[in-house]
């Protein structure tokens, strides 16, 4: 059967398809300001613009907005994981290679050539007062937190 029941259907399936962010929020509930940022900070674009009272708003598929309503796109899911999985391998791959270090170690180190340096320094031809001086600023390198950058 075709005419003006069939037409009316389609254009009102048509109609459904497509939604603004502010027809999403009035049939589902929730803030439409927090839902705008999810929706920009998803990959989903736009399928066209609204027209009579919603004038000028940005359209999008329902399944779209479903997708960002539930907690994200599977996809950008799967590419965060495949993201992570990389960064760890090429963490391992450098530790590998001795490329890393732990800090541990390198304050173990540090701690073994202050003892050798202060042995040194007390052994020396010096008043009591130099090596004093001496030996206080090397304590305060000590002090010092080197795990940090610069």
């Amino acid at each position: 059967m075709t005419g003006w029941r069939d037409s009316r259907l389609t254009g009102l399936c048509a109609a459904v398809e497509t939604w603004t962010i502010a027809q999403w929020c009035r049939e589902v509930g929730g803030d439409r300001h927090d839902f705008q940022r999810k929706v920009a900070a998803s990959d989903i674009k736009p399928t066209g613009i609204a027209d009579g009272r919603a004038k000028g708003a940005d359209l999008y598929r329902v399944r779209d907005l479903v997708k960002v309503a539930i907690g994200g796109d599977h996809e950008a899911e799967k590419l965060r994981k495949t993201r992570e999985e990389a960064d760890r391998l090429a963490l391992q791959n450098a530790r590998a290679r001795g490329e890393l270090v732990e800090i541990a170690a390198v304050k173990r180190l540090g701690e073994k050539v202050m003892a050798a340096v202060r042995n040194r320094l007390l052994n020396m031809p010096l008043t009591d007062e130099e090596k004093d001086q001496c030996l206080r600023e090397l304590l305060s390198l000590s002090e010092m937190d080197w795990s940090r950058n610069p």
